[in-house]
């Protein structure tokens, strides 16, 4: 199990986890070889076996389990049991293969209860073997305890053999579905290994375990059947040996039944509003064609297909997270249907782990368990960003309380799809239109992103908040980033409008436009919305220039009075009528304001722009409005300047920030090392704006 600490509240800076990650727990390990003779201590009973006798049928199934047909070997005929005693009996039988006979008997102890009936100890050896009296000093070993079922029986004490050894032992790989169940304390499996007299673990069988068994067995056998061993020995040979081995599976401490458990999932998706068409997929893929092949092949009912990423699964709808819980990785989860979408799934990587309860001013975590995830720091920043999601939901109540104190009763609500606006100034009309511009916003990302990469449907409700004052604005943009209300304050620069990626609230204050809607904003806030619910997956942090430049782009484009994005045209102004509302924007004004400002000297050089973080000063106080027209312009250069020319290796480049990947040298892989000819360029196409 990894553990790790994180600093309480925004940071959440933890200690770098190791390269390598443990399982979600250790596996302790011991062996219970006890030896058995041929010469009894104490009284004892002799008998013939009853033709009904219902324990000779378990005798005879352990004998065919022991010694199974294989190549010119077949399973001994029935046995015979000669002895019998309490807790035990010896039992001779004939291996025959080919021309070969060998006459060998077993001395075996037994678990007997109501419904139990168990070899669960012993050895053989050729029958003559077994008739001979003890060696002088033979050991006298006694063998598995009478505990657990035939309690109380009183075995007599064995001797005459040495048991075998362990020299080599694996530890078991802890299972997932056991790591995926949230196994408390410990499991115990106790199994009956055969191991030849060449010291081998030929096969395996259980005696007892947990139930349910949770994988545990299968690890439990996989991992004995790679030990290896001294054989036991008899009358001076090595002999076969029966031999009980427990291992004992250490889970979660008790205390961590209060914990908060998290998980995510890497996911290949195919989705549709169309159930017959997912039905159809998955009656392809039984038939034998590959998942990625039905995956890229071109559908119109269909809203996404392909690998997702990392995906929290906090953020899935229930049915949907419980069918990626219970699939293994590698397995197909569906068709399952939720919130009127029907999905096709395969599941190729999780992680599972669980927030644990703040302890002094640190907030820890622990990975219980993955599977096909990365390493090192990036899985920790897959870890803290959805550790930010569920830090967020705290947040965004403190948010919505504070707002509603604020607009007071004049704050009205107003559902559409998954929208739920909340505004105390925009009439119904313009509220109205908040949806139509989500909408028309939705159809311009989806044009842009659906051809680069798999998009995930958008099923978290998403609230916007439209104010009529821009200091609530303000105000709650500082309860956002102290997570609480009491004495936030706006410190430095606060944006015109935002949306944060773990919130899912959308916020523009409408004061600067006369109380009415600022459209561009709202575009430019729902792509920044868009990106992070459908492209991003976890963990992905995408280029500052790119991020901030492609919204730009969308919402300083052009929008006719259908309220439909024309992305990239900035030649003509617009009317935009709501109601009795009409809004004039002409995506010119801004850029003419940006080119005074860089014939001014303000100019932002490539290179600054390329290497400048979200935290990096230009992107805050007065130089904000450079830096977002500088990469409002270059995203418009590459994508649509000089007749598009260096629009593939545009897209090229969004398809690396889509999975984290861009950044200065992927810039400079598709674009070239020579960024100042690249730059004077990119000012001759700013001009001719």
């Amino acid at each position: 199990m990894t553990r790790r600490n994180l600093p309480a509240g925004r940071g959440l800076a933890g200690r770098r986890p190791p390269g390598r990650r443990s399982p979600a727990a250790s596996s302790l390990l011991w062996l219970f070889l006890a030896g058995v003779g041929h010469v009894l201590a104490g009284p004892q009973s002799v008998s013939r076996q009853a033709a009904d006798d219902p324990a000779l049928d378990r005798l005879r199934e352990f004998i065919a389990w022991a010694h199974p047909s294989e190549g010119d070997c077949v399973v001994p005929q029935p046995p015979v049991i000669v002895e019998r005693w309490e807790g035990g009996l010896r039992a001779d039988y004939d291996l025959v293969c080919g021309a070969r006979k060998q006459q060998l008997g077993a001395l075996l102890s037994i678990r007997e209860g109501a419904s139990v009936w168990q070899v669960v100890q012993g050895f053989e050896a050729p029958r003559h073997l077994l008739d001979l009296p003890p060696a002088p000093g033979a050991p006298a070993l006694a063998p598995p305890g009478s505990e657990g079922q035939g309690a109380g029986r009183s075995a007599p004490t064995l001797r005459g053999v040495e048991p075998p050894r362990a020299v080599v032992q694996v530890r078991p790989d802890y299972p997932e579905e056991a790591s995926r169940a949230r196994l408390f304390g410990e499991a115990r499996v106790q199994l009956l290994v055969e191991v030849s007299d060449q010291g081998r673990p030929e096969r395996a069988r259980p005696l007892r375990g947990p139930d349910p068994d949770l994988g545990m067995h299968a690890a439990a056998t996989a991992a004995v059947l790679r030990w290896s061993f001294l054989p036991a020995r008899f009358a001076g040979g090595a002999v076969r040996y029966f031999a009980p081995i427990e291992i004992t599976f250490k889970g979660l401490p008790p205390e961590s039944r209060s914990w908060i458990y998290r998980a995510l999932f890497r996911v290949d998706a195919i989705v549709s509003p169309d159930q017959a068409a997912v039905d159809a997929a998955r009656r392809r893929l039984d038939a034998g064609v590959a998942f990625d092949r039905i995956a890229s092949e071109p559908s119109g009912a269909r809203v996404g297909a392909g690998d997702w990423g990392f995906v929290p699964a906090a953020t899935m709808a229930a049915p949907i997270r419980k069918a990626l819980h219970d699939a293994p990785v590698g397995g197909i989860a569906g068709p399952v249907t939720a919130e009127g979408l029907t999905y096709l799934m395969r599941k190729r990587g999780e992680i599972y782990y669980t927030i644990r309860s703040p302890e002094g001013e640190d907030l820890s975590y622990e990975i219980v368990h993955q599977v096909g995830a990365p390493e090192g720091e990036a899985l920790r920043k897959m870890v803290q960003d959805d550790i930010r999601d569920y830090l967020a939901e705290s947040r965004r109540s403190a948010y919505m309380n504070e707002a509603a104190r604020l607009m007071g009763i004049s704050q009205k609500r107003t559902e559409s799809g998954q929208l739920r606006i909340f505004t105390d100034v925009l009439d119904d009309d313009e509220t109205r239109m908040v949806a139509r511009v989500v909408e028309t916003t939705i159809a311009a990302h989806r044009q842009f992103w659906g051809p680069l990469v798999p998009l995930r449907p958008l099923t978290q409700p998403i609230l916007v908040y439209a104010f009529a004052r821009t200091s609530d604005h303000d105000r709650l943009h500082a309860i956002w980033q102290s997570g609480k209300a009491a004495g936030a304050t706006v410190a430095g620069f606060a944006p015109a409008g935002e949306y944060i990626p773990s919130s899912r609230i959308l916020a523009i204050p409408c004061e600067a436009m006369g109380g009415h809607l600022p459209v561009p904003i709202l575009i430019h806030e729902v792509i920044h919305m868009l990106d992070y619910e459908t492209v991003y997956g976890a963990g992905v942090t995408p280029s500052t220039w790119f991020e901030e430049g492609l919204a730009t782009y969308f919402g300083f484009s052009q929008i006719d009075s259908q309220l439909r994005i024309e992305p990239g045209d900035i030649r003509r102004s617009g009317t935009i009528i709501s109601g009795t509302v009409r809004v004039q924007f002409d995506p010119r004004s801004p850029l003419r304001d940006y080119r005074r400002r860089v014939r001014g000297g303000e100019l932002v050089s490539l290179r600054a722009l390329l290497g400048a973080s979200p935290s990096d000063p230009l992107w805050g106080g007065q130089s904000a409005s450079n830096a977002y027209g500088a990469a409002w312009t270059l995203v418009h250069f590459l994508k649509d300047g000089q007749r598009a020319r260096r629009r593939p290796g545009f897209e090229a480049l969004a398809r690396l920030e889509a999975r984290g990947e861009g950044g200065r040298a992927a810039f400079e892989t598709l674009f070239g090392p020579d960024l100042d000819t690249l730059e004077a360029l990119w000012r001759e196409d700013e001009d001719g704006l």
